[in-house]
């Protein structure tokens, strides 16, 4: 099948006269998420990853992808004719320069790239003589048979108990902003920003909880927002106000902007796609570039947003302490017929899940990851993939929920029975790494790149490293992988604020083997003794495994935090479960110590 939609994609090109096209994993909102009816990667392609991109050049089709997917790509594209590359620019630009002749041209949807995306790439193809052209119409859509139907649910409200900021007082507090930088309006550009500027949520897209929508802010704080008609209810107009209009076609934004005499429009280059831009060039509308200013608002979460945050980690840290208390027996009690795997292992923590209080969605797919399937970092599991689990090795499970008053993310590495040599050595160097983090003080204007290596120091002692972020930041009922901050290699020059909610996720993969990782959400909080600094607090309650922990190898102070760690997660859930699992509990939070 892929052969046949590779070919006919091909032919599709030739008739718009372009000898290669990209293919990003996006849609026109540059959501890390997309709707199906988005997912021409993985109709072309096959590969299901959160992050990638296809090229097709004459005759040739590459599929890059980052270290996280390189053994899922290579699993995905089986035997098709699609050549593996690994996902960086410069690789991209070689590539495309080395298959394309001079003179050739490359064809985009300008509505699925950014500028900045583009920007390298196009000044490699400048110098090899290629032609970077946009397309109007992205040929995929209309090669794809059956394609499914673009999203329009409903948009709701998301109540003032769960966000402790009415939309008013937002859009004004963001207008000041624009009115410092002398700009008419801001480009709303994606579905996130407008979740959180109008306090609306919807279901549009999988495990984001939001309403397909784009608008923008005038100076004044009304605003006009783009939703499908079929989105829109007399509830969400009431809720919305007079100061908002709400347009049911997208190019009407333009004219309703016009009308207010916008001049200049402040637009992020990284979420803003090119048709956008070149519809407000068209206008002779002068364009500021800069980072959204509600990037930055909404990732500093008010003292309701944090409470709700709490509140619904507990709710999730008691399903999934039911689902630990049950996972051993449900292994043992696999048979031969029916065997319990990786994607039985999902089922059974998601229903435990919908049990807990205001659960709407998982908030990603699972990665359910047993021996060397964990090892796949983002690894998401198939009935065709799903290994059967057995009382031995390692088992790596990183899942999360959505819930109205908070969005989870939580990993936990499991030992089915006695660990394989070196695994409880390399859990303690990730858990040693883990607590660098948990118990960090740092002060304030410190950027995640500056504490990164606390959590690589233990697995770099014996030349041991991960190849994914140590954490990202978390939405309020949001996307659970949220900007502008995160802790990683890579440069963001954006300081950790009080508020903020990240991820604390080190990890250790043996390729072939297992996948060690541990991963809680904490948020960034003003340092009670030490002004002028900042400290984390952990909002993840679930017990780290015991029996993958070496205390020989972990320092006194260390040792004091697990503990201190495990006696607050067991006061806390112990109300909220069952009793079989209180047993298990207390056992998988039982106090370790040095052998005497």
């Amino acid at each position: 099948m892929s052969q046949e939609r590779l070919t006919a994609l091909q032919h599709a090109l030739a008739g718009q006269q372009v000898q290669g096209f990209l293919i990003p994993r996006c849609d026109e909102y540059q959501n890390e998420y997309v709707p199906a009816a988005d997912e021409r990667l993985a109709w072309l392609t096959g590969f299901t990853g959160s992050a990638g991109l296809a090229a097709i050049a004459g005759d040739r089709t590459a599929l890059f992808v980052d270290g996280r997917y390189t053994l899922q790509a290579a699993q995905q594209i089986g035997s098709q004719p699609i050549e593996q590359q690994n996902l960086a620019p410069a690789d991209i630009a070689n590539w495309l320069c080395a298959t394309l002749k001079e003179g050739d041209t490359l064809g985009y949807d300008p509505r699925l790239h950014t500028e900045p995306g583009l920007a390298p790439l196009k000044k490699r193809l400048d110098e090899c003589g290629i032609h970077l052209l946009a397309l109007d119409a992205n040929p995929i859509d209309r090669i794809w048979d059956n394609r499914p139907a673009a999203p329009c649910g409903a948009a709701r409200p998301h109540p003032l108990t769960f966000t402790g900021e009415d939309s008013a007082s937002k859009r004004q507090r963001i207008a000041e902003q624009l009115a410092t930088k002398k700009q008419d309006a801001l480009w709303l550009a994606n579905p996130e920003v407008c979740a959180w500027l109008f306090n609306i949520r919807g279901s549009d897209i999988p495990h984001l909880p939001v309403a397909l929508s784009m608008g923008f802010l005038y100076q004044d704080g009304s605003a006009v927002l783009y939703l499908a008609e079929s989105a829109t209810t007399e509830a969400l107009r009431q809720h919305l106000g007079r100061d908002v209009e709400i347009v049911h076609d997208k190019l009407a934004l333009f004219t309703a902007a016009e009308r207010q005499h916008v001049q200049k429009v402040w637009a992020d280059p990284l979420l803003t796609n090119c048709w956008t831009l070149h519809e407000l060039r068209n206008r002779e509308i002068k364009i500021l570039l800069e980072r959204d200013p509600i990037t930055l608002a909404k990732a500093r979460k008010n003292a309701v947003e944090l409470e709700g945050s709490r509140a619904a980690h507990i709710r999730d840290g008691a399903a999934l302490c039911e689902f630990l208390a049950e996972l051993p027996a449900a292994v043992a009690g696999g048979r031969q017929d029916k065997s319990f795997g990786e994607l039985e292992a999902v089922q059974l923590l998601r229903s435990k899940r919908e049990l807990r209080e205001g659960f709407t969605d998982d908030s990603f797919d699972t990665i359910s990851g047993y021996c060397g399937n964990g090892a796949i970092v983002h690894y998401r599991v198939s009935p065709q993939s799903s290994l059967p689990m057995r009382a031995a090795g390692i088992y790596l499970i990183d899942s999360g929920g959505q819930y109205p008053d908070g969005t989870t993310d939580v990993t936990r590495t499991v030992a089915l029975g006695e660990p394989p040599p070196r695994a409880k050595e390399h859990f303690t160097r990730v858990l040693k790494g883990h607590i660098a983090i948990a118990s960090l003080r740092f002060p304030k204007g410190t950027c995640g790149e500056q504490i990164d290596a606390f959590a690589r120091k233990s697995l770099w002692d014996v030349g041991l490293d991960y190849a994914h972020g140590t954490g990202h930041g978390v939405g309020s009922f949001l996307s659970v992988h949220e900007g502008p901050q995160r802790i990683g290699k890579a440069n963001t020059n954006v300081a950790l604020e009080a508020g903020m909610i990240v991820s604390n996720e080190p990890g250790f993969y043996l390729t072939g083997e297992y996948g060690i990782r541990i991963e809680n959400l904490v948020f960034v909080k003003e340092s009670a003794e030490y002004p002028g600094f900042l400290e984390f607090e952990a909002l993840t309650m679930a017990p780290i495994e015991r029996q993958l922990v070496d205390p020989e190898l972990l320092a006194d102070s260390e040792l004091i935090w697990l503990n201190r760690y495990h006696a607050t997660v067991r006061e806390t859930l112990l109300p909220l479960v069952s009793e079989q699992t209180r047993n298990w509990l207390v056992a998988a939070t039982e106090p370790l110590s040095k052998a005497q």
